[in-house]
């Protein structure tokens, strides 16, 4: 997935004006102001398939009511604009729930758009936000121009303190059992490579590789049709910690 320069823009209740420009909400028609994935990847909402998705960590908790997106608008790369995303959200990036899908209009390519009318996503309380391509306007990529959020900081509840994601070391596993493909997702935030290697219940090493950080999600795909139908053990390090989870490989019926 290729991250460029994807602007994110927060506005408080009652906040008053961010621009100085005299059309702010125009943008350009320059391919390098905009985030395109060409490559489907594991998504960090393990119920979803490979996709086209980009996360956002706020940092803190936010109650959403509204979202405004600018599809891809580049003359010569309109077919790769979304069509439909779908938007989720998590308070601890391991269990999701799904506010709705929007549906987006094909930019017309030039520096007059002013983006999609403000959606009413609401979404009570969020760190994570996560949106993904469901379709696009033809093109086998997906990207988008602009996103911005109509939002509220909430505040931390007494006594709760704010979970220290440097220390996360997990991994999540979907589906499990599985046929022939194993779909695994780990989180390490501040980790840039993980190592693993996946062994049977004999210690004999069928697989082993390393994978590389996305926002501090490590994603992975494990074909596994020519494995045989057994459990095995998934073991991964950051060079500090280990995490390991057992992989139930099953026949297709």
């Amino acid at each position: 997935m290729s991250m460029r320069s994807l602007k994110i823009l927060f506005f408080v209740l009652l906040s008053l004006g961010l621009s100085a420009q005299c059309f702010p909400e125009r943008h350009s028609t320059n391919w390098s102001d905009a985030w395109i994935s060409c490559s489907p990847r594991p998504n960090p909402n393990p119920s979803r398939d490979s996709s086209h998705w980009i996360l956002f960590d706020l940092n803190k908790h936010y109650r959403i009511h509204q979202v405004k997106c600018w599809n891809l608008n580049d003359p010569d790369r309109l077919d790769l604009g979304m069509r439909e995303v779908s938007v989720d959200y998590s308070e601890d990036s391991l269990v999701w729930h799904t506010a709705g899908t929007i549906e987006l209009e094909r930019a017309p390519g030039n520096n007059r758009y002013e983006g999609a009318a403000w959606e009413d996503i609401p979404i009570p309380s969020a760190r994570y936000v996560l949106l993904t391509a469901l379709s696009t306007h033809g093109g086998r990529c997906g990207g988008l121009s602009e996103i911005r959020f109509a939002a509220e900081k909430l505040q931390d509840p007494v006594g709760v303190k704010e979970p220290q994601k440097a220390n996360v070391f997990a991994v999540r596993i979907s589906p499990n059992p599985f046929t022939d493909v194993a779909k695994i997702i780990l989180e390490a935030p501040g980790t840039e490579t993980v190592e693993y290697q996946v062994c049977d219940l004999l210690g004999q090493v069928i697989d082993r590789g390393s994978v590389y950080s996305d926002n501090g999600f490590h994603s992975l795909r494990l074909p596994t049709r020519h494995w045989k139908p057994g459990t095995y053990l998934f073991v991964a390090s950051d060079g500090k910690r280990l995490v390991h989870q057992r992989l139930i490989k099953v026949n297709e019926r």
